[in-house]
C-alpha cells in the first residue's frame, strides 16, 4: 500500500505545482517582410518600479546578427536578453531591432505601466491567495479520500 500512497502523493504534488506556475503571454508577432525571423519573449504586463526581462530569439539569419533594444527612458541594450525597470506610469513602448545581412526586423511592444498596490484595485495578491485556497481544498479532499473513503472501500470489498 505504500507504493500506491507514494504514487498518490506524487500525483498531488505534480497537479499542485503545474496549477500554480504563471505563464506570461507572448506578444503578438507580425509577419517578417525582410531580415531574420524574430520572436520576442516579454512580460504581458509592466509594473512601475519592477524589473522586467525581455528576450529575442532569432532564426533564419544570414551573416552577423545585431540586436538593439530601445526602452521608454531612451536607454538601450545590445544583447539578446535585456532587463528594464519601468520608472514611470502610463503608456510606454519597448522596441527591439534585429539586423542581419538581409535586412532589419523590428518588434514594438506597447505597455500600460501600472503601480502595484497591496490593497484594493490591481493587487496581484488575490489570485495567489485564490490558488492557495484551491490547493488547500484539493489536499483536504485527497486526505479525506485516502484516510476515510479508501479504508471503507477496502473493508466492504
Amino acid at each position: 500500500m505504500s507504493a500506491s500512497r507514494n504514487t498518490l502523493l506524487a500525483l498531488c504534488c505534480l497537479v499542485l505545482c503545474t496549477a500554480s506556475v504563471p505563464v506570461a503571454a507572448t506578444p503578438t508577432q507580425e509577419a517578417d517582410t525582410g531580415g531574420p525571423n524574430v520572436t520576442v519573449e516579454a512580460p504581458d504586463r509592466a509594473v512601475f518600479n519592477a524589473t522586467s526581462t525581455f528576450e529575442v530569439r532569432v532564426s533564419d539569419a544570414t551573416g552577423d546578427v545585431s540586436v538593439e533594444w530601445e526602452f521608454p527612458d531612451g536607454s538601450t541594450a545590445d544583447t539578446r536578453q535585456a532587463s528594464y525597470r519601468f520608472q514611470r506610469e502610463g503608456n510606454v513602448t519597448v522596441t527591439v531591432m534585429v539586423a542581419d545581412d538581409t535586412g532589419t526586423t523590428t518588434r514594438t511592444l506597447d505597455y500600460e505601466v501600472y503601480r502595484y498596490t497591496s490593497g484594493t484595485g490591481d493587487s496581484q495578491a488575490l489570485p495567489v491567495l485564490g490558488m492557495l485556497g484551491i490547493s488547500v481544498v484539493f489536499m483536504g479532499f485527497v486526505v479525506l479520500l485516502y484516510f476515510r473513503v479508501l479504508p471503507w472501500f477496502y473493508q466492504t470489498i
